[in-house]
C-alpha cells in the first residue's frame, strides 16, 4: 500500500476507534439497563456495597489503561513508531485482567468490543506492515 494511502487509512481507523471507545464508555454507564432482568439483578448485586480500596484500585487500573491507550492512539495519529509498540504492550497488559474476573455485558457492548478489536488489528497491521510510520517522503 502506498504510504499516503496507508496514512489516510490509519488516521481514519484511529478516529473510528476513538469514537467506538467513547461510545462504549458511555454505554457502560447504562449497561445494567441493557441487560435482561436476571442478569441485571446479578450485575447490581455484584456492584452493590460500599466503595472499597479494591474498587479504587480497579478504577485507577482501568483509568491508567484507557489513558495509556489514548496516548498511544495520539502518537499513532502523528505517525510515531513508539506509539505502535506502546499500544501492543498496553493491550497485552490490560487484557490480562479479563482472565481473573467474570464479565457480564449487553450484546451491544460485546458487538462494539468486537468492532474495536477489528479496528485495533487494522491499526496495528498498518503500523507494523506498511510504511505509514516511516519518516521522509
Amino acid at each position: 500500500m502506498e504510504k499516503s494511502k496507508a496514512r489516510i487509512v490509519l488516521r481514519f481507523a484511529l478516529v473510528a476507534l476513538f469514537a467506538l471507545l467513547a461510545l462504549s464508555i458511555g454505554l457502560a454507564f447504562v449497561a445494567d439497563k441493557l441487560l435482561p432482568e436476571t442478569l441485571a439483578e446479578w450485575y447490581r448485586a455484584d456492584s452493590a456495597g460500599d466503595f472499597e480500596l479494591t474498587d479504587l484500585l480497579t478504577l485507577l487500573f482501568w483509568g491508567a489503561g484507557v489513558l495509556l491507550f489514548l496516548v498511544s492512539m495520539g502518537g499513532l495519529f502523528f505517525y510515531q513508531r513508539w506509539a505502535a509498540w506502546m499500544m501492543v504492550f498496553v493491550l497485552a497488559l490490560f487484557s490480562l485482567q479479563l482472565l481473573f474476573s467474570p464479565t457480564v455485558e449487553p450484546g451491544i457492548l460485546s458487538y462494539l468490543g468486537s468492532l474495536s478489536d477489528i479496528l485495533t488489528g487494522l491499526v496495528l497491521g498498518i503500523a507494523f506492515f506498511t510504511d505509514a510510520l516511516q519518516e521522509g517522503a
